[in-house]
């Protein structure tokens, strides 16, 4: 079991550290942004990525899920090749239709959709940003399937580090406004669409199974709703913001909203690691107790960050950059979102936890039911509450909905793949991390007794009886360890 747990931590850190080294550049996009961009300016920008978020959705059509569901068990060259090659031909023609299109009919989507003819050039560089995004999807996967870690990050990290600069020069130095984040944008997905063309050059052949199709599109098309389902609850009250509130409130929330997702950073690695890890881990005569154990471990990771970024995220903001700060004045309303969107993104590491019994089951035919119920309650949460609570309203919104997704799934997947998940400990946290967050909001302190209450946590949680024996033994011989090298 501890090499196992050895094996997905190495890759989950090494996904962790570059994910969060390329968001980390990413980042540093919301203080260009929100420096530079006037509210309804950044508003727009919002909506148009959110349109982005459902369309990269189509544009894979659940072949990616698929792909690496049927390309890790095989250990087959050529069938492996075969997989690829029929995956990458059929993505590459349906993307290429569909941005032609796109990109024709960008003035009437940007009329109907945006309520803004001005917006056709952002929407026609759209059309090149998807069709190139949807022919880095399989190469990347094959670099995960592989456990290839390292190389995954890496083009990535280029990827954002092109992109960060494109973004400087076009809106710093030529003085572009929102055109200038699409054009660069644009630029770089080209760019990273050029620097996988090694590996495609390595894995495909002239080759094509309507067989492997036809596997792919049964495994992968349940996938369409749900994953939908998913992005619509990351992205659907940005619009209904905008219909209530206004684009300058969609600014603040959506820079608000980009914070929160310190905590996505963490969710991403670990799920980048998770899918070949639980696949290649199922035939293990402990799989389950070894499943079990990553959820209580990734919690308590969660659980760490979310407090050491709620307890110090106004003071990130109001650091000095020249003559302004970190982030933009106008924006700083948007920090009272993050706590409640780093809540929901750990709520999703739940979901992808109990995805196991789903996938290895093959019973990916719940899976829309399950989203889908989690977007209505979506929908109808966002009307009900925005009009009230405004931002606030549209981020507790995106919690429950990511709560009901996570207990629905995790009710269906007992039934499937029953794993023993360790709730006693997983109350002990929520109960632990429930009270230092209300204490810091309810009581605010200065700044050294946040960081004394911060490194508190970790004794409370040994308190409590959180920490098991064997782990406090373990924890004990690594720290002599360390001492004595």
């Amino acid at each position: 079991m501890l090499a196992s747990l050895k094996r997905l931590t190495k890759h989950s850190a090494v996904y962790g550290i570059g994910h969060i080294l390329t968001r980390a550049l990413g980042f540093l996009l919301v203080p260009l942004y929100t420096n530079y961009l006037e509210l309804g300016a950044f508003g727009i920008a919002a909506i148009v990525f959110s349109y982005l978020a459902l369309l990269t959705i189509l544009y894979t059509y659940g072949i990616d899920a698929a792909f690496l569901r049927f390309y890790i068990p095989s250990e087959n060259a050529r069938e492996q090749r075969r997989l690829f090659s029929t995956a990458y031909f059929t993505i590459a023609a349906s993307s290429l239709l569909f941005s032609v299109v796109g990109y024709h009919y960008a003035g009437g989507i940007a009329r109907i959709m945006l309520d803004d003819p001005g917006s056709q050039p952002l929407l026609q560089m759209s059309a090149g940003i998807l069709f190139f995004d949807a022919l880095s999807v399989l190469p990347f996967l094959v670099l995960r399937a592989k456990e290839k870690s390292i190389p995954f990050i890496s083009l990535k990290l280029l990827n954002i580090v092109v992109n960060l600069s494109l973004n400087l020069y076009f809106i710093v130095g030529q003085g572009m406004g929102v055109e200038g984040i699409f054009l660069a944008n644009l630029i770089s997905s080209g760019f990273t669409f050029l620097s996988t063309l090694p590996i495609v050059a390595r894995t495909l052949g002239l080759v094509y199974s309507l067989e492997d199709m036809k596997a792919f599109l049964r495994f992968g098309l349940p996938y369409i709703p749900a994953t939908l389902a998913v992005v619509i609850m990351d992205v659907i009250d940005r619009f209904i913001l905008k219909a209530i509130k206004g684009d300058e409130v969609v600014g603040i929330y959506h820079a608000g909203y980009k914070l929160g997702m310190f905590m996505a950073l963490i969710v991403a690695a670990f799920r980048f690691a998770w899918h070949p890890f639980f696949l290649s881990t199922a035939k293990d005569p402990q799989a389950k107790a070894i499943f079990a154990k990553v959820l209580t471990y990734f919690m308590l990771a969660c659980s760490m960050v979310y407090l050491g970024i709620t307890f110090f995220i106004d003071d990130l903001v109001r650091i000095k950059i020249g003559s302004g700060f970190l982030f933009g004045e106008k924006y700083w309303a948007g920090t009272a979102v993050v706590p409640v969107i780093m809540l929901a993104y750990m709520l999703y590491g739940a979901y992808l936890n109990f995805l196991v019994g789903v996938y290895l089951e093959k019973k990916t035919k719940y899976l829309p039911l399950i989203t889908g119920l989690a977007a209505i309650i979506n929908i109808i949460g966002n009307f009900a509450l925005i009009p009230v609570f405004g931002m606030l309203g549209a981020a507790w919104t995106t919690v429950l909905s990511y709560l009901s997704m996570a207990i629905a799934l995790y009710w269906v997947s007992r039934k499937l793949y029953p794993v023993a998940y360790e709730f006693d400990r997983l109350l002990k946290l929520v109960l632990l991390l429930a009270a230092f967050a209300m204490a810091n909001r309810v009581w605010p302190m200065p700044f050294p007794a946040r960081i004394g209450l911060l490194l508190f946590y970790p004794v409370a949680l040994w308190g409590s009886g959180f920490f098991e024996a064997r782990e406090l033994a373990q924890l004990k011989k690594m720290f002599s360890r360390g001492k004595t090298s």
